[in-house]
C-alpha cells in the first residue's frame, strides 16, 4: 500500500470482509480508465493536477463537462446528466481501458456515487469533498420556495419551462436557470442525488476524502452506508474545499495502485 503524504492529518480507515468468506479477486492486468467529474459551476480542468498525476501513473483519464458546469448549469435532469459519464466510459474503453473508476469533487462526487449505485462493473468510486445534500438544501427558505414554485409549475403542465431558481454553491446563495423538472431532480428530498442512499447501493470499493479546513465537510454518514469492502477508505486531509482534488492526488493514485495490484 502506498505511504500516505504528510498532508494527511485524520484517519485512513479500511473496512474488510473478515467474517463472510468473500473473495475479492485481484485484477492486476486491468488497464484502468479514470473518469473525473468536476464540481458545481466548475469545468473539466478543475482536476488538472489530479488528472496529470493519474496520466503520469499510467491511467487513462477522461474529464467530461457535466450538466452542472458553469456553462451548462442544470440543462438536464440529474439522471439524464449521468449519461455524459456513459460517454466518457465509452471513450476510455475505445482507448483500451479494461476497467473503469469514477471520481468527482463536490457535486461531481455526488454524481460519482449515483453512477456507482447503478453500475456494477466498476473498479472503484472516488468521492472528493462530496457535496449537494437535497434534504438539507430543501430546508433552506430560498430552496424551499423554489421547490414550491417548481412543483406548482409542474402541476400546471409547465415542467419544461425555463425559470430562475435558488441554489447555493458553498455558503453563498446563487440563482440558476433551469426547468422545473430538472430543478426538482436535483433538489427534491426524494432526488436521485441523495448520497447515503446511493452509497448503500455501491458494489465497487469507495474512497471518500474530506477536508479538515472545510466547515461543510463531515461525511461519515455517507461512508457508513457503503457496503463493506476491504478497499474502502475514509481519509481526512488538510486542504480547502476547492483544493481537495489537487491535495488528494497522491492518495487517489496510491488507492488506484492498490486496486490494480501494483
Amino acid at each position: 500500500m502506498a505511504t500516505l503524504p504528510a498532508v494527511l492529518i485524520g484517519r485512513f480507515l479500511a473496512i474488510g470482509l473478515a467474517t463472510n468468506g468473500a473473495i475479492w479477486p485481484a485484477m492486476a492486468s486491468d488497464r484502468v480508465g479514470l473518469v473525473l467529474l468536476h464540481g458545481k459551476q466548475s469545468a473539466p480542468e478543475q482536476h488538472g493536477a489530479l488528472a496529470d498525476a493519474a496520466a503520469a501513473a499510467g491511467y487513462l483519464v477522461d474529464q467530461p463537462e457535466m450538466c452542472w458546469s458553469h456553462r451548462r448549469i442544470y440543462d438536464r435532469s440529474y439522471l439524464d446528466c449521468l449519461r455524459d459519464i456513459d460517454d466518457a466510459v465509452a471513450r476510455l474503453k475505445a482507448n483500451g481501458a479494461t476497467a473503469i473508476a469514477i471520481g468527482g469533487h463536490g457535486l461531481g462526487a455526488n454524481g460519482a456515487l449515483a453512477y456507482g449505485a447503478s453500475n456494477r462493473d466498476l473498479k472503484g468510486i472516488i468521492a472528493l469533498a462530496p457535496g449537494h445534500r437535497p434534504g438539507r438544501l430543501a430546508a433552506r427558505p430560498p430552496i424551499a420556495q423554489s421547490l414550491a414554485t417548481a412543483r406548482r409549475l409542474l402541476a400546471a403542465d409547465r415542467g419544461n419551462a425555463t425559470v430562475a431558481f435558488a441554489d447555493f454553491n458553498g455558503p453563498g446563495a446563487i440563482m440558476v436557470t433551469a426547468t422545473p423538472k430538472a430543478y426538482l431532480s436535483f433538489f427534491a428530498s426524494d432526488s436521485p442525488a441523495v448520497m447515503p442512499a446511493n452509497a448503500a447501493r455501491l458494489t465497487a470499493p469507495l474512497l471518500l476524502v474530506v477536508t479538515a479546513d472545510d466547515p461543510l465537510q463531515r461525511r461519515e454518514e455517507i461512508f457508513a452506508k457503503a457496503p463493506p469492502h476491504p478497499h474502502n477508505r475514509y481519509v481526512t486531509l488538510r486542504a480547502g474545499h476547492l483544493g481537495t482534488s489537487a491535495a488528494a492526488r497522491d492518495i487517489v493514485i496510491g488507492w488506484l495502485n492498490e486496486l490494480s495490484g501494483r
